[in-house]
């Protein structure tokens, strides 16, 4: 049985391998090493071979995409069971390890510590002192440490000072459960710690200056729990000022699941789109304020074109990153990032509503070339 399971499982990645062969190469990772750690994974639950094509394909891109493999120590696929389609659905989760160990590689932080307090633990803090913390508990006793009573983290810089420390609560833990999207999933039954962990080093990590967009893609990732059975209202969030502009519902396409159509997937009603998309400003980009131009340019309208994201990890992302950049530009060039925004967050959903936007993605991408009067931008395939 062990057997055809292998051979199962070496097949639904061989499938992929066209698919991933970019992605892994852009992160220096091989093919081989995300194979073998997958057929480890389907061995340890087969039932991850049960799941979608679809939601496979998608989450292992997505593992690929964040420079880990689901050994269950950098990340972990699990299959959820949709009672509604009657299949199970893959859902990559990164795990803490995974995580800290993309912030490390990627320049953001030198050192991060991430750990539970439990009950029999001893644990001391000075608040006005952030090189304070203490924590210590006995390594070599058989007694178990007790029930969680708090999570933190701390992130130093190259030179060990203190960039940030995070401290929650069990309270303040178990409210973050609540408000999961899945609080019951097996994510949270399984590696209830590990979400705990995961939660104050999410939160931690908003307060440290994160340059890199893989790793802020990561971060928004790390919650991505998947309530499949529940339809939710979500707002529609302009990315530049914050502010609630609309309300959309999803709700299930259940006539077309039962005629066997392309449905099963999540229909969402929304107000119309405007047909045309958002337009450049007139302004003067000044000759050294070029570079830093074109690279928001870049990073900014590259993430309509990140399909290992779905559109609400796009938007997500897409809000920390503006904030970003925000900071980085001087205050002429905000109405430029503001139109940058605009057209990727339009691009975005109407990728998420099946309609045409990459024409008009590629001539904004054009006028932006002009406007800056540079060679290329280093934006998808486009010339």
């Amino acid at each position: 049985m062990n057997n055809l399971i292998t051979v199962d499982a070496a097949r639904v990645m061989d499938d992929f391998r066209g698919e991933l062969a970019p992605i892994l190469a852009e992160n220096g990772q091989t093919f081989d090493r995300l194979k073998s750690t997958f057929l480890i994974a389907v061995q340890q639950e087969p039932k991850i071979l049960n799941c979608s094509p679809e939601s496979l394909r998608r989450e292992i891109s997505k593992c690929a995409a964040d420079g880990l493999v689901p050994d269950a120590k950098e990340a972990v696929l699990l299959p959820y069971y949709d009672k509604d389609a009657k299949a199970h659905i893959a859902n990559y989760q990164p795990m803490v390890y995974g995580i800290i160990k993309r912030m490390k590689e990627l320049g953001s932080v030198f050192n991060i510590v991430c750990e539970i307090v439990c009950q029999t633990d001893t644990f001391t803090f000075n608040a006005a002192d952030p090189d304070s913390l203490s924590h210590s508990w006995d390594v070599f006793s058989e007694t178990p440490r007790g029930a969680t009573r708090a999570a933190y983290v701390i992130f130093r810089d190259d030179q060990k000072r203190v960039m940030h420390r995070e401290i929650m609560t069990l309270s303040e833990l178990q409210a973050v459960r609540n408000a999961s999207k899945a609080p019951n999933s097996p994510a949270w039954k399984n590696f209830e710690g590990e979400m705990y962990q995961k939660a104050v080093l999410r939160r931690g990590s908003k307060y440290i200056s994160i340059n890199n967009d893989k790793i802020r893609a990561l971060i928004e990732r790390a919650d991505s729990m998947f309530d499949f059975n529940q339809p939710r209202p979500a707002e529609r969030v302009d990315p530049f000022t914050g502010q609630t502009i609309e309300h959309e519902t999803q709700t299930a396409s259940t006539d077309q699941a039962a005629s066997g159509g392309d449905s099963g997937r999540a229909k969402t009603e929304t107000k119309p789109l405007p047909d045309n998309p958002p337009s450049l400003p007139d302004i003067m980009v000044q000759p050294g304020d070029v570079e830093k131009a074109k690279e928001c340019a870049e990073k900014i309208l590259g993430m309509s074109l990140d399909m290992t994201l779905d559109p609400g990890g796009r938007r997500g992302v897409l809000k920390t990153a503006t904030q970003s950049w925000k900071e980085a530009l001087p205050e002429y060039l905000h109405d430029f990032l503001k139109a940058c925004v605009d057209m990727a967050d339009w691009a975005i959903r109407r990728d998420a509503r099946e309609l045409a936007w990459a024409a008009e993605h590629a001539m904004f991408v054009h006028k932006v070339k002009q406007l800056l009067d540079v060679e290329k931008l280093n934006v998808g395939k486009y010339p």
